[in-house]
């Protein structure tokens, strides 16, 4: 009696694996926009330079609710998640992608940051700009900030304005007047919750008694 309902406990955990599985979907929000200016020293003209930064829903519930800190948002439904606050030791929901057309795809090493509206649909998240704040590196980029009119407008301390990434900074000298932004959700792959790993221990010991008892006769 006890070895059929062993073997019943098993069928039911991987029954119950699908349906109660928890999934947390990836978000990644990119802006890009065509640029000329120097990354890691090398030079580049016309490429199109991307900012990545990539989050779960998860951490923008838990960031709806304020249980993190290193994201915040205005009455307006405007949100922005920001690594430089993970410096102070706890990590980051944030990780960032800076890349430049012809010459690759490297990791934001500074106080990087997303901006986005979301008004709780998540079809309905809107773009509205990253950067890298230690940097004072903005996309899209007001072109007034850039080559000698910076200092005009942010003084001495803030120019030149730069990105800094695995690849060295990045720096610009000129951008088109235009911009692009996406959004991507991505399914990652499901973790089953507690009760159903519970279950399918119960059922893979009861398996075990049966073959043990087995070999044992």
């Amino acid at each position: 009696m006890r070895s059929s309902l062993h073997s019943f406990l098993l069928v039911l955990a991987f029954l119950a694996a699908g349906p109660v599985s928890a999934r947390a979907d990836l978000i990644t929000l990119s802006i890009s926009e065509q640029g000329t200016g120097t990354l890691g020293g090398q030079a580049f003209t016309n490429q199109l330079v991307t900012f990545s930064g990539s989050f779960t829903t998860e951490t923008l519930a838990a960031c709806q609710i304020g249980l993190i800190y290193q994201c915040g948002s205005s009455p307006g439904g405007d949100f922005f998640f920001d690594t430089g606050l993970g410096l102070s030791g706890n990590p980051s929901p944030l990780t960032v992608n800076i890349s430049v057309g012809g010459l690759g795809t490297f990791i934001g090493e500074n106080l990087d940051y997303v901006g986005f509206l979301y008004t709780g649909n998540l079809e309905g998240i809107v773009v509205w700009g990253e950067g890298d704040s230690g940097g004072h590196f903005d996309i899209p980029t007001p072109p007034q900030y850039l080559g000698a009119g910076c200092i005009d407008y942010l003084g001495p301390f803030y120019c030149p304005i730069r990105a800094y990434t695995s690849g060295g900074d990045l720096m610009l000298t000129s951008v088109a007047d235009s911009y692009f932004t996406s959004v991507e959700i991505t399914d990652t792959s499901a973790v089953p919750e507690p009760e159903t790993l519970a279950l399918l221990t119960t059922g893979l010991l009861g398996i075990a008694g049966i073959l043990r008892r087995r070999l044992l006769r």
